[in-house]
């Protein structure tokens, strides 16, 4: 009569006990002399399969027991385990704070609440801003663009999925072009100067010399002149700028 030996419990499984969820992962043992086959159970989420001492895992969201039995004709071993903690990826940051409409050259803070498991934050922002930041909230000072200010959590594991906030920048206002008009003119005459609409203005501001009488806010004015010449000038206007003028030298015959 032959005798077969039952499976001794396997000695103490070999592998990472903490791990980021989504990593690869290998555990093992020491072969049992008396075992055909290997049995190993994993936790819930966690994907791989193997008969043999070894198994390559790739891990979920649960924590959890790894655990393998050693098998033969006459039945399975008692089962060794070893308890894994998953460290999971930090969860997507809340609403980012902060202004988005804004001017050109301004200083502007962002910001998030803490992330739970998060060791830093990653801030990314529109083409021409700058500013830097690890933590929950960033001082920026605004570009020319608008565009999107984003930011993601960080741990040892990875980095969350970012947050995104849009942004709209008024930019600063050009000089106004070449003024348009005669450069010598008659008393009591009326002229028409102009400029070149500048993009982003919602107004103009005309000065006239002494003694000329109009008004305007637009890029264009009609003026009745005075008896003396002298500067004409421009600016253009919005809520966040005033340009240089541009000017404009008139004679009186």
């Amino acid at each position: 009569v032959a005798v077969t030996t039952l499976t001794t419990q396997p000695g103490t499984i070999a592998g990472n006990t903490t791990a980021c969820e989504g990593s690869s992962q290998i555990y093992s043992i020491a072969v049992i002399s008396s075992a055909t086959s290997y049995t190993w159970s994993l936790p819930s989420g966690w994907t791989g399969s193997s008969t043999s001492i070894s198994i390559v895992t790739t891990s979920g969201s649960s924590s959890g027991n790894v655990s393998v039995t050693a098998n033969n004709s006459c039945g399975a071993s008692t089962p060794r385990t070893l308890s894994v903690t998953i460290n999971p990826l930090p969860t997507q940051p809340g609403t980012i704070t902060g202004n988005t409409s804004i001017c050109e050259g301004s200083s502007q803070t962002y910001s998030i609440t803490s992330v739970s498991g998060a060791t830093s934050y990653t801030w990314t922002l529109p083409s021409g801003w700058t500013g830097s930041s690890t933590s929950t909230s960033i001082t920026t000072t605004a570009g020319a663009s608008s565009g999107t200010i984003s930011v993601m959590a960080n741990n040892s594991c990875g980095s969350s999925t970012p947050r995104t906030l849009s942004a709209t920048v008024t930019p600063l206002l050009a000089q106004p072009g070449i003024m348009t008009g005669s450069a010598t003119v008659c008393q009591n005459s009326s002229q028409t100067y102009s400029v070149a609409s500048i993009t982003g203005a919602t107004s103009y501001t005309w000065s006239l010399p002494s003694g000329w009488a109009s008004s305007s806010t637009t890029n264009s004015i009609t003026a009745i002149i005075g008896s003396t010449g002298g500067t004409l000038s421009i600016t253009a206007n919005n809520s966040c700028s005033t340009s240089t003028p541009r000017t404009l030298s008139v004679a009186v015959e």
